[in-house]
């Protein structure tokens, strides 16, 4: 299974190059996850095309978003459990704090650091932060695609823009 992770956005309406990166990466994944601020509705929307896109709201979003995405989700993909979160508090931190609120998951998935993470913590949870896609703080900007199969470590292939 393929999932494309996406964050960080921030844009009110999709754009050409939005559209090409979906066309190009997400359309083709089984599964899409974005992190949170996704910023617009109309960009939600977009993205929400994807036949199983989930999504979190981030503290950037604007209404409705901001009132209608969960703050944090919960998945299995794959046998994988899989939680969501945008993220908050310090930003040397932010993946442990969301992590936190996924007790037995195998795999945490946030944002909001603007910054690529994957890494395996003490207990054994991965943390995967795919970046801003077009806003990338101290990086390049982009995604992952995360490939998860059954008795197989999960993979993660980094997109840069």
């Amino acid at each position: 299974m393929i999932v494309a992770v996406i964050s960080d956005t921030h844009l009110e309406r999709p754009d050409r190059l939005l559209a090409a990166v979906f066309e190009r990466f997400c359309r083709d994944a089984d599964v899409l996850l974005h992190c949170g601020d996704c910023v617009g509705e109309e960009t939600w929307a977009f993205l929400n095309s994807h036949p199983r896109f989930y999504a979190v709201q981030g503290n950037c979003d604007l209404p409705p978003l901001r009132g209608s995405l969960p703050g944090l989700r919960e998945l299995e993909l794959e046998g994988f459990r899989v939680g969501m979160g945008h993220g908050w508090g310090p930003r040397s931190r932010v993946g442990e704090a969301v992590a936190e609120q996924f007790p037995g998951a195998d795999i945490v998935c946030y944002g909001h650091t603007h910054t690529r993470d994957w890494r395996r913590l003490g207990n054994g949870v991965r943390l995967l932060n795919p970046g801003s896609l077009f806003w990338p703080r101290g990086g390049e900007g982009g995604l992952a695609r995360l490939t998860l199969e059954r008795g197989r470590d999960p993979e993660v292939e980094w997109v840069t823009l």
